[in-house]
């Protein structure tokens, strides 16, 4: 009998991470592009010019950001692009994203929900992970509340284990890094703000 439970139990799980969730609606804006592109170039000469600047990103802006600079070709697009990618060397994260098809940012308050779609041996699997950001030491931090792979439930316990064991790890650490000019990255009325010192 016990083998039986185990397989249906099995089964079971992975037909729920199978299962996708619905992505996440988020705000659209045609203009995002442009202002995303102001607003970053304004912290960028207060960073400079060791000035204190506040910028604050509405949850369009934050999307658009994501697709222009998180999106990321596959090797043979990029080829296609006209960008050289030398030959033989290890996979880069950039070109570790190019399984991902779909990403998503929703904010809510002091809140962000995270939605990414991504193929994992041939199957595509989406994630959803709800938060919040702080800094913390230089370095930006998320604290989960709660995750779903596909239309899995994540259990706290384990949530918490992985997020911590993922930014505390010292191959990522340098990652998630925030530039010395950088005093806070957060949510905040439904936006994102990024404060310089």
């Amino acid at each position: 009998m016990l083998p039986w439970v185990s397989m249906a139990t099995t089964t079971s799980v992975l037909l729920m991470i199978l299962k996708q969730s619905p992505p996440l609606a988020v705000q659209t804006d045609p203009d995002a592009a442009e202002h995303v592109a102001e607003k970053m170039a304004q912290l960028q000469l207060a960073m400079q010019s060791g000035q204190r600047h506040s910028a604050s990103l509405n949850e369009a802006e934050v999307n658009r950001w994501i697709r222009d600079n998180l999106a990321v070709a596959s090797r043979h697009e990029a080829q296609q692009a006209g960008i050289a990618v030398p030959a033989g060397r290890d996979v880069t994260a950039r070109e570790a994203q190019s399984s991902m098809q779909d990403i998503r940012m929703h904010l809510t308050g002091n809140q962000l929900q995270a939605y990414a779609r991504f193929i994992i041996y041939g199957k595509e699997v989406s994630l959803q992970l709800d938060g919040t950001l702080e800094t913390q030491n230089g370095s930006i931090r998320l604290r989960p509340t709660a995750a779903k792979i596909g239309s899995l439930p994540i259990p706290s316990f384990t949530l918490d284990r992985v997020v911590r064991e993922l930014f505390d790890s010292p191959q990522n650490r340098e990652q998630f890094q925030l530039p010395p000019e950088i005093e806070s990255v957060r949510i905040e009325n439904s936006s994102l703000v990024i404060d310089t010192r």
